[in-house]
């Protein structure tokens, strides 16, 4: 188990990529915190898999985009495991729309949520890491930030800032032995996408990948297992695509 006696935090785990990267931890030997804002059902759901996996669980709601709930999820996980060596910032949202169609309001809502959560979790998380003189924060950025995807342009924006403050941070950090790196996915074939993908102009998405096949969660949260593990300790600073090899341009 390479993530034993550690404790991670993620945030936005009740569905999706956070669900299987808190699952992921789990079965390799971590105690999971499982952040939501909506779903307490899905949560609940995680929490008992963990459970049933043989490790600890602890669900808080919390709202990333909010300090005064950010420090609550911090504090509540520090009082009930003593400590935090992983916070994957995963919480994330996403709107289409073509440039001239973006709204302040969107704008406002994606980037507090996709740069805003982050920023805010890394700086709450980095007391406790700082303390420890060790920790690993691992951001879920995408594609979208490395080729600027023209019909999602604040969650392209909120992901390229997403990759620079990971960067920034890495320089915090590495005094004090916290590794900080982002993994951003590609195209990921889930319950959600499947019939997207499967249309003609899912494929023609498919077919701009060197891999030609879309990926799996499991792609995305096996890369935060060796991120946060200690088989590595000398990757900091990093944004590592897993997107089958597709800058999409």
């Amino acid at each position: 188990m390479r993530l034993s006696g550690k404790v991670a935090v993620i945030t936005g785990a009740s569905r999706g990529i956070g669900r299987e990267i808190a699952l992921c931890f789990a079965r390799e030997g971590a105690d999971i915190v499982i952040n939501y804002v909506s779903h307490a059902d899905a949560a609940q759901e995680v929490a008992q898999t963990v459970k049933e996996l043989g490790r600890r669980s602890l669900v808080i709601q919390a709202d990333v985009s909010k300090r005064e709930e950010v420090q609550k999820l911090f504090r509540q996980t520090a009082e009930a495991f003593g400590r935090i060596d992983i916070l994957v910032n995963n919480a994330g949202i996403n709107k289409r729309g073509w440039f001239e169609e973006a709204t302040d309001e969107d704008w406002d809502l994606i980037l507090g949520v996709n740069l805003k959560g982050p920023f805010i979790c890394c700086q709450e998380a980095f007391s406790y890491m700082k303390s420890q003189n060790a920790g690993r924060i691992i951001n879920i950025s995408s594609v979208a930030g490395q080729y600027h995807g023209p019909k999602t342009v604040h969650y392209a924006v909120s992901k390229a800032g997403l990759n620079s403050l990971t960067k920034v941070v890495a320089r915090y950090g590495a005094e004090h032995n916290v590794l900080v790196n982002a993994v951003a996915p590609g195209i990921m074939w889930t319950e959600q996408t499947a019939d997207e993908l499967a249309s003609p102009a899912g494929q023609k998405i498919v077919d701009m990948t060197l891999l030609k096949r879309p990926g799996q969660l499991g792609d995305v949260a096996s890369t935060c297992v060796l991120l946060a593990s200690d088989e590595q300790n000398y990757i900091t600073g990093q944004v590592i695509s897993v997107s089958g090899g597709a800058y999409l341009g």
